[in-house]
């Protein structure tokens, strides 16, 4: 299978082991330490030692961000298709087999996709999302796709530049945005959700923080033209909502319904927000 794992760390141990673990022997794979101070380094060493022929260890000698860490990573890859997977998620059994059963036909997009189950560590569901039709779905809908589980070819990286490395400014809708202007679209390999994305850990721990890197993204796109103003204020409102559900799911009320309250008000998020005065969980 002519596919390489990408896989970005940056103090990562905690969940480091059970991430490589789901990377079977034989399968190409690039971690890359992005000046971790934990014990990664070590967890990554006797990885390696276990695959050396297919397994690669990277190290930047400072903290560089996620961005530019996945982009070390492809950029020494050699393989067509490039797999990445955040240090905290996982594959699931079977990932491998599927996929390379998938790719032994010729795949009609350079961008492919897979559903994904959010996991607290104990339990997984479903991730609900929304179909993407234009652009401007990027940054107004729930996403079907996230960094984790992503395959791009390598070819694909090239011509638009790989990941962004500003470190104010999220970088994953800005690449999914790249890559639409370039008129590459998202196919969907599998109806399995394959990845398993963590949600206690990351972003979902400042979600605040993480929003407003939204919003700056969003405003550099109505620069560019990309995004109607109109549009962009649609996407905060929605974006509102998603920083809601974030903080409803892990029982934090208050928080919850603050956000719900920036956000425009319909039966939808009428309806999650009394669900917050009577503690019930999504």
């Amino acid at each position: 299978m002519d596919v390489t794992v990408i896989v970005p760390c940056y103090q990562a141990a905690a969940y480091l082991r059970e991430t490589l673990d789901c990377l079977p022997v034989g399968i190409r794979a690039i971690a890359v330490d992005d000046a971790s101070t934990d014990e990664t380094a070590q967890i990554l060493a006797d990885w390696q030692s276990k695959d050396s022929t297919h397994r690669k260890v990277m190290t930047h000698t400072q903290n560089l961000g996620l961005g530019a860490t996945r982009n070390t990573g492809w950029q020494h890859a050699s393989s067509e298709w490039i797999l990445f997977l955040d240090a905290d998620d996982l594959l699931e059994a079977g990932w491998a087999h599927a996929l390379e059963t998938y790719l032994a036909h010729t795949p009609p997009s350079g961008w492919l996709w897979h559903p994904y189950s959010e996991w607290d560590g104990e339990r997984k569901r479903l991730r609900q999302t929304d179909r993407l039709l234009k652009a401007t779905d990027l940054v107004t809908k729930r996403l079907p796709l996230s960094p984790s589980g992503s395959l791009i070819r390598r070819a694909v990286l090239e011509e638009v530049g790989g990941w962004s490395v500003s470190r104010d400014r999220v970088e994953d809708i800005d690449l999914w945005m790249r890559l639409w202007q370039a008129g590459h679209r998202p196919v969907s390999w599998s109806n399995t959700p394959w990845t398993r994305y963590r949600t206690n850990v990351g972003l979902t721990k400042d979600v605040e923080g993480h929003a407003q890197k939204v919003f700056a993204r969003l405003d550099e796109f109505v620069e560019r033209g990309w995004v109607r103003a109109s549009e962009r204020q649609e996407a905060e409102g929605e974006i509102w909502r998603q920083v809601g559900r974030t903080h409803h799911k892990a029982g934090r009320w208050e928080a919850a319904r603050s956000a719900y309250d920036r956000s425009p008000s319909s039966l939808k998020t009428l309806l999650l927000r009394s669900l917050t005065y009577l503690h019930v969980a999504l």
